[in-house]
Parts: structure tokens; sequence; C-alpha cells
């Protein structure tokens, strides 16, 4: 990126990182943590090199893992969520490609959050 003049990273963490609920590991919390600070680190670093660094923070998203989960624990976290749903994976796409893309080309070092609502609840 550096040789061609720049780009754009996007790093993707979690709510998690937030907000700490039961069943969520130490280790899990703190990893997505450390990534929303390399995301800043980086965007200072690189930003002289026209390389922009974000971060995604996804909030309950409907993925193939989630379906384990008992429905009626995903029918309880789902009611934290002011829009009153999951996201779709399309929606956390949506936003990787708005960060990708030249749109955004004054953005580096920020926190995106796409969770419906649910941290600000």
């Amino acid at each position: 990126m550096q040789k061609r003049g720049g780009g754009a990273i996007v790093n993707v963490s979690s709510v998690a990182a937030f907000r700490v609920g039961s069943g969520v590991s130490d280790a899990y919390t703190a990893a997505k943590t450390g990534v929303l600070g390399i995301t800043r680190t980086l965007a200072v670093e690189y930003g002289p090199s026209q390389i922009r660094v974000n971060c995604i923070v996804p909030g309950p998203i409907e993925t193939p893992l989630v379906e384990s989960i008992p429905e009626d624990r995903r029918a309880a976290f789902g009611s934290l969520v002011p829009l009153g749903r999951w996201g779709r994976p399309e929606e956390i796409a949506n936003m990787a490609l708005f960060l990708a893309s030249d749109a955004s080309s004054f953005c580096t070092g920020q926190t995106f959050v796409v969770d419906g609502g649910y941290l600000a609840s």
C-alpha cells in the first residue's frame, strides 16, 4: 500500500469490546478491545502514507454460527436491539465497502458501530 500511494484497511471487532455480558470470555473481550487500539495506532502510523485504517464493530448478526443458539436466547438478545432484530451479514459488508472506498477518504482511526442501536440502549 505504501508503494501504491495509499489504501484502506478495515478491521473488525465486536460490541463485546464495549459491553461485557455473560458467556463472553475475558480473552475474547480483551482481543476485541485490542483491535480498537491497533486500529487507532496504525491509523496514526500509516496516515502519512495515505493508508486509512478503520474498524467495524458489529452487534448481533444472523450468521450460521448463531444458529446453534437456542431460539429463546436469540430472541431475548434481539429484544435488546432498539431496531428490534438481529443484523444481516450484508449490512456489515456494506459498511466494509464504504470504508474501503473513496467515499470514506477522510476517515481514519475510527470505530464504526453497526449494531441496530444495541450499544445505545
